[in-house]
C-alpha cells in the first residue's frame, strides 16, 4: 500500500529514465518544441532583452526533453546577438540519462550547455515547458487521501498529512466535495527555483487551471498516456506518461513565501500572440503557398488554438 503521491512519483521517474521513445510521432506525445522552431524562438524573443540586463546571464531550463527548446533558443541568439551568445550560459537540470544522452547530441555544437544535478545561483531565467504537470500529486477527497493497493485498487484513508491539510486550508479547498489534487513537489520545486534566482525571472509554461476553473475536474485530472492515447487503468499498465495538470493559482500564491512576484499569467495563445517574432513568421508562412510553409502554419495553428487555452503561461520575477 502507497500514497497516489508515491504511487505517481515511481511511475513517472520509471517511465523517464528509459530508453524508449518518448516524444513526436514515434513516442507518447507532442511538446511545442516538438511541433516547430518558431516556439523556442519565440520565447528567446521574449526573453531577449531581459537578458540582456545581466552582465553574465543563465538559463536554467528543467526538464529539457530531446533539448530541442535548448537549441532553438541557442540558435536564435545566435543569428540575432552572437555577443549575448558568448555571455549566455546554458543549464539543464534532467533526470533521464537517455534524455541527456539525446540533449548531448542534439545540443553538441554549442560550447556553453552544461547538465547540473543542483540548482547553482544564477542570475537570468529559469525555464520550464511541461515540467511540473510530471511532479506527483497527493490526492484528496473530503477529509481522505487516496492510496494505491499492491493489487492496483484505490483505497481511501483518512488524510494525515499536515502540509496537504494546510494547502487545502489556504487555497480554500477544505470544503469541496470533490477530488482535489495537492502538488506539494510543486510547491517544493518552486522553492528551489526561488533560491536559484538571486535577480531574474521563472517562466513556466504547462497545462493547468485555476482555482476557479477546479470545479470543472470532478474526477481530478491525473491521466496516462500512450502512443498518443489516454489510457483507462493507470494502475496496472505502465511504460505510460503520467502527468496531472498543474494548479497555477497555487504556484502564484505559494511564490508570495519565496519572492517571486507574478508579472504575467495568460494562456498560451495571448503569449504567443503578444511576441512580435512569433506574429512575423505567422504572417510570413500565411503568403507562402509551399508544402513546407503550409505544413509550419499549421503547427503553428496548433499551438495557438488546440493548445492555445489548455495551455498556461505563469512569468515571475525576483529582486528586480
Amino acid at each position: 500500500m502507497k500514497s497516489f503521491r508515491d504511487f505517481m512519483a515511481e511511475r513517472v521517474r520509471e517511465y523517464y529514465v528509459s530508453p524508449e521513445e518518448k516524444f513526436s510521432s514515434k513516442g507518447d506525445f507532442f511538446t511545442a518544441p516538438e511541433l516547430d522552431r518558431v516556439f523556442g524562438e519565440s520565447i528567446a524573443n521574449f526573453l531577449y532583452h531581459r537578458l540582456k540586463e545581466f552582465e553574465s546571464p543563465v538559463i536554467l531550463e528543467l526538464g529539457a526533453g530531446r533539448g530541442l527548446l535548448a537549441r532553438d533558443i541557442l540558435n536564435y541568439y545566435g543569428k540575432e546577438d552572437p555577443d549575448l551568445l558568448k555571455r549566455l550560459r546554458y543549464l539543464i537540470y534532467e533526470i533521464s540519462p537517455a534524455l541527456i544522452e539525446v540533449q548531448r547530441e542534439v545540443l553538441s555544437g554549442f560550447d556553453n550547455v552544461l547538465w547540473v544535478e543542483e540548482f547553482p545561483q544564477i542570475e537570468g531565467v529559469v525555464l520550464s515547458n511541461e515540467f511540473y504537470d510530471a511532479l506527483p500529486v497527493h490526492v484528496v477527497k473530503e477529509g481522505k487521501e487516496l492510496y494505491v493497493s499492491d493489487e492496483g485498487e484505490e483505497v481511501w484513508l483518512s488524510l494525515e498529512d499536515e502540509r496537504v491539510k494546510e494547502f487545502l486550508k489556504r487555497m480554500g479547498y477544505e470544503d469541496l466535495s470533490q477530488r482535489v489534487e495537492v502538488c506539494i513537489d510543486c510547491v517544493d520545486m518552486l522553492e528551489r527555483v526561488a533560491r536559484a534566482l538571486t535577480k531574474g525571472y521563472h517562466l513556466l509554461i504547462d497545462y493547468g487551471y485555476t482555482s476557479e476553473e477546479l470545479p470543472r475536474f470532478q474526477e481530478g485530472t491525473v491521466v496516462g498516456y500512450k502512443k498518443h492515447s489516454l489510457r483507462g487503468d493507470i494502475y496496472r499498465e505502465g511504460g505510460m506518461d503520467l502527468s496531472a495538470q498543474v494548479n497555477f493559482s497555487a504556484l502564484m500564491e505559494y511564490g508570495k513565501d519565496f519572492g517571486l512576484r507574478t508579472v504575467l499569467f495568460d494562456s498560451q495563445r495571448n503569449f504567443l500572440a503578444s511576441i512580435p517574432h512569433f506574429l512575423t513568421e505567422l504572417e510570413t508562412l500565411s503568403f507562402d503557398e509551399s508544402p513546407e510553409s503550409v505544413e509550419r502554419l499549421s503547427r503553428l495553428k496548433t499551438m495557438l488554438i488546440s493548445m492555445g487555452d489548455r495551455f498556461k503561461v505563469l512569468f515571475q520575477s525576483k529582486g528586480l
